[in-house]
């Protein structure tokens, strides 16, 4: 069987995988598992008291990977819980958890968001708009299948 990849689909594939493996070494860098990272990334974002399931839905992990590693984050002491609305805890860190997040996250989040700052609004529209574009008409023709 022969298929020929759009070049610039090539092209959009391994920027897509470059990025991702970037972020690995990130990881990796700062001693932490990448469900880790992202979990602490987004108690960055979301707040402390955030829930599970805030989460994620902000990292598009599965819920069982967030849950196996926030148990893992409070075990190695990053991370407690306090009692939320209804069943579910809100997700506090620690003072460990604290230095950790500024230690390693905090500075990863701010080169991260000197990039966007570098860019022109139009620029931030564009690609927004494409990336978009792009998803929205991959899951549709996917769906058509």
């Amino acid at each position: 069987m022969k298929f020929i990849q759009h070049p610039v689909l090539q092209e959009f594939d391994r920027l897509n995988n470059l990025i991702d493996e970037f972020y690995h070494e990130i990881c990796v860098k700062q001693g932490l598992s990448h469900s880790a990272y992202a979990i602490l990334q987004a108690v960055l974002v979301l707040g402390d008291g955030c829930t599970q399931t805030q989460i994620y839905k902000h990292t598009l992990l599965n819920k069982q990977t967030v849950s196996s590693s926030v148990k893992k984050l409070h075990q190695d002491g990053l991370i407690d819980f306090q009692p939320g609305n209804g069943r579910e805890l809100k997700i506090h860190l620690t003072v460990n958890g604290e230095q950790i997040v500024k230690e390693r996250i905090l500075p990863i989040e701010h080169a991260e968001s000197e990039v966007f700052e570098e860019m022109t609004h139009e620029e931030h529209e564009e690609i927004l708009r494409l990336v978009k574009k792009y998803f929205e008409t991959f899951r549709s023709k996917v769906e058509q299948l």
